[in-house]
């Protein structure tokens, strides 16, 4: 199950110190270490949005951690239910499922032709220079694309567990055929979020 709270910024700050009360004292050690309210917010959000997955569905109400070495998350009681959680200003986003799963939401706009060449692939980086461009501006146009590419790659990096590796440029080729990707686009609310799923 994938759920995405699209609408953070109208949290009152009466809804979030009672969702903040409502977390166990491990996870919000975790949120008061942020320096910045908005990376509080979204940290509590996002495992508040894990609480509500996992008590609907599991009927599972304390929520422990165990850590890999590269430190992804998994439940210490309940190793065969995985989850996956992200955020950013304009969203958070988690999904539960009974197999491995990632995901990665993100904000629009943050395109830049730098970390383009940095990150994608020149194949990847041929299909922006050459989007259609229809309804909107080429650089709207690439910025989504750019963004859509970068969620699946975050998200299959989440997928494997293993954080950033130096094939970044090419881990979309290098894995083609072994996952599959599911990607919401919302442009009014300024957001891409994409699963990623070893296919069967």
């Amino acid at each position: 199950m994938l759920r995405i709270l699209d609408d953070i910024q109208s949290i009152t700050s009466e809804e979030f110190d009672s969702i903040v009360a409502d977390l166990p004292q491990w996870r919000k050690s975790i949120v008061s270490a942020y320096k910045h309210i908005e990376d509080r917010r979204e940290s509590a959000l996002s495992f508040h949005l894990l609480q509500q997955i996992l008590d609907k569905q599991y009927a599972i109400r304390e929520i422990r951690f165990n850590i890999n070495e590269h430190g992804k998350p998994s439940l210490e009681a309940h190793p065969n239910i995985h989850f996956n959680m992200s955020h950013c200003r304009h969203a958070v986003a988690c999904i539960v499922a009974d197999h491995p799963v990632g995901v990665d939401i993100e904000r629009l706009g943050r395109y830049k032709e730098r970390i383009a060449q940095y990150t994608l692939s020149a194949t990847e980086l041929a299909t922006i220079d050459s989007l259609p461009h229809v309804g909107m501006s080429h650089a709207a146009a690439a910025d989504l694309q750019f963004t859509i590419l970068w969620t699946k790659k975050e998200a299959l990096l989440k997928l494997i567990g293993t954080g950033i590796t130096d094939n970044l440029k090419n881990i979309l080729h290098t894995y083609d055929g072994q996952v599959k990707f599911s990607t919401t686009i919302n442009t009014a609310k300024q957001y891409v979020c994409t699963v990623a799923e070893w296919a069967e």
